[in-house]
C-alpha cells in the first residue's frame, strides 16, 4: 500500500471512529471550510458539517459572511448526524442566549426604539430593532399612521429608518407587535417622562 493510500485510509478510520462517538447535542470545535449562501460548512476532525444560515444567529443575516470567514475557528452543537452519509447539522445560535427568554426584561409595552422597514406587505410592514438583538416585529397598517391607508407602501419602504413604539410583547408566539402612530400619544406621554428622566440620571 502507498503512504498517500494508507493516509487516505487512517483518515477514513478517525472519520467513522468520531461519527461513531459523536452524539446529537454535543458540542465541538471545529474550522469554517467554506461559506455559501444557505450556510457555512464546518470541519470537525475530517468530518463537515453545515450549519445552516438559520443556524448562525437569534438575530436575521442575510449571508453566512455577515459572521463568519473561511479559517474561523467556532464552537458548534450538533443538531443531526447522518451517519450514512457522514454529515452533521450544526448550530451555533444554540450557545447563544435566546433573546425571547427574557423578553420581557428587555422590551416593555410603550418602550419607543429606532428600527428599519425590511419587509412591506398588504397588511402591515415588518421592522428590526435597532440594538444588539436585532428582533423583528409587525407594524400594523392600522398602526403606520393617522390617516387612512390604503397600502403600506404609502407610508414606509424597506430600508426606511423609523421610530416606533413597542405595543406588544408576546413570548409565547416570539412576536412584536410594533406602532408609528403611537411613537407620539398622549396615552404614553408619563411613561415617557419616567424613561426620560431615568437615562439622565
Amino acid at each position: 500500500m502507498s503512504e498517500k493510500a494508507a493516509t487516505k485510509e487512517i483518515r477514513a478510520a478517525r472519520k467513522e471512529a468520531l461519527l461513531d462517538k459523536l452524539e446529537e447535542g454535543d458540542t465541538c470545535n471545529g474550522r469554517v471550510i467554506s461559506l455559501t449562501n444557505f450556510g457555512a460548512f464546518i470541519d470537525i476532525g475530517g468530518l463537515q458539517g453545515l450549519v445552516h444560515l438559520s443556524e448562525m444567529s437569534w438575530k436575521r443575516i442575510n449571508t453566512a459572511s455577515d459572521l463568519l470567514e473561511v479559517g474561523d475557528e467556532v464552537e458548534v452543537v450538533v443538531l443531526t448526524i447522518d451517519k450514512d452519509r457522514g454529515r452533521l447539522a450544526l448550530s451555533l445560535k444554540r450557545l447563544q442566549p435566546d433573546p425571547w427568554d427574557e423578553i420581557e426584561e428587555l422590551y416593555q409595552e410603550g418602550q419607543l426604539i429606532e428600527a428599519v422597514i425590511i419587509k412591506v406587505v398588504k397588511f402591515g410592514a415588518f421592522a428590526r430593532l435597532q440594538d444588539e438583538y436585532g428582533l423583528e416585529g409587525l407594524i400594523h397598517i392600522s398602526e403606520l399612521s393617522d390617516e387612512h391607508v390604503d397600502h403600506p407602501s404609502q407610508v414606509v419602504k424597506p430600508g426606511q429608518e423609523v421610530m416606533v413604539r413597542i405595543i406588544r410583547v408576546n413570548r409565547e408566539q416570539r412576536q412584536l407587535g410594533l406602532s408609528i402612530k403611537q411613537v407620539v400619544s398622549d396615552r404614553f406621554v408619563e411613561s415617557d417622562l419616567e424613561r426620560l428622566t431615568t437615562l439622565q440620571t
